[in-house]
Formats: C-alpha cells, sequence, structure tokens
C-alpha cells in the first residue's frame, strides 16, 4: 500500500540540525528523505518527486542556492515548495533572487517550521500551487 504521507525532502548538511529537523516532521506524520547536500538531493528527487523541500544554504558539494537554480530548470520539480534554512544575514535576498517560497532562520524554531511545512503541504495537496509571496521567518 503506497504511503499517502506528504514527503520531505530535507537536505542540511550538520548531522545534528538535520536529525532534530527529521524527528519533528516525523513525529508530526510526514515522511522525510534526508540528504546532506546538494549533489544526494537531487539523486533523491529523481528517485522519488518530494512534496515539499526544505533546505539549508550553506553545504558542501552543492550549497543551497545551487540545488534551487537545478531544481528550477526541471519541469518535473519546478513547482515543488522549497523552503530555505540559513544563519546568513543575506539568506532573503538571496532567496528572493530565486523564487523561493519562504526563508528560515537558525537555529531554527520547531513550531515555526511544522507551521511553515503543513501550509505548504495542504497549499501543494489542493489545486496546485498557487502564487506566495516570500515570507521570512526568524
Amino acid at each position: 500500500m503506497p504511503n499517502s504521507s506528504p514527503t520531505i525532502l530535507l537536505v542540511e548538511d550538520d548531522t545534528a540540525t538535520r536529525l532534530y529537523m527529521e524527528t519533528w516532521l516525523e513525529l508530526e506524520g510526514y515522511r522525510v528523505r534526508a540528504a546532506r547536500n546538494g549533489r544526494e538531493a537531487l539523486d533523491m528527487m529523481r528517485e522519488e518527486r518530494p512534496t515539499l523541500m526544505v533546505v539549508d544554504l550553506m553545504m558542501p558539494v552543492m550549497d543551497g542556492a545551487e540545488l534551487r537554480k537545478r531544481q528550477q530548470e526541471s519541469p518535473e520539480f519546478s513547482c515543488v515548495p522549497f523552503i530555505l534554512v540559513s544563519g546568513t544575514g543575506d539568506a532573503p535576498r538571496i532567496a528572493q533572487d530565486l523564487g523561493i517560497d519562504d526563508v528560515m532562520s537558525k537555529p531554527c524554531d520547531e513550531e515555526r517550521l511544522l507551521d511553515l511545512v503543513a501550509s505548504h503541504c495542504q497549499r501543494t495537496s489542493t489545486a496546485g500551487r498557487s502564487e506566495h509571496t516570500l515570507q521570512v521567518h526568524a
């Protein structure tokens, strides 16, 4: 029987942060696929299209900005919502330049992350994605 829970592709190079976020999402009933960098995430996306991506900006191998550019180049994946997570002050500008849906500051707030994920998953499950204005969450 296929799993009907939304699939979240979580991309974070810091092991502790990735495990915390993965646990929070799984406890809310989401199916989480975790990658350590953008290259791993691209491979996972090809295996299974996620409902939503939650991506760190600064990572080795391929960072979040490059992953977003690659995502946008693919007709199959360009409409998957993308939440950027970053501890850098220029993340909102980068997100706006790349058409990213939401930005969340590190350290991550569990409640805020879960609210954002729920909002995007609900929007995705209803009649496709509507236009969305960039939101920055501290």
